[in-house]
């Protein structure tokens, strides 16, 4: 089976020989995406909260019917002699290097990306 997306015709699903509108899966997508980004804010504006909440549970672990959750540190930073900030410019400026007179061994596969534009702040 052959899949077409020019000109809004109908794509054949591989999986279910379903005949699929572009325009209908695209749509789909973004309302999904929408969706998404809507409980991404939920859970941003819920974090502080949640964060009070298992400090003032005083353990370091709750286990729950459908989750678990756990204590754990951020990943520690560290300041660095001027000598080790100096080789990791070096090694930087190496690696850019190397990327402009090399080909890639991966990646640079096609894909899509979705920029909503309607989503209020």
């Amino acid at each position: 089976m052959t899949s077409r997306f020019k000109n809004n015709q109908p794509i054949i699903s591989n999986d279910s020989e379903v005949l699929i509108d572009p325009n209908e899966v695209i749509n789909t997508m973004i309302e999904l995406r929408i969706q998404l980004a809507e409980l991404e804010q939920q859970i941003q504006a819920l974090q502080p909260t949640f964060f009070a909440a298992c400090v003032a549970l005083n353990i370091d672990k709750v286990t729950l019917e459908r989750a678990a959750i756990s204590r754990k540190l951020t990943p520690g930073q560290w300041s660095y002699s001027s000598d080790i900030v100096e080789q990791e410019g070096l090694l930087k400026q190496r690696k850019q290097q190397f990327r402009q007179t090399h080909e890639p061994i991966s990646g640079r596969e096609v894909t899509w990306a979705i920029r909503l534009l309607l989503l209020t702040a």
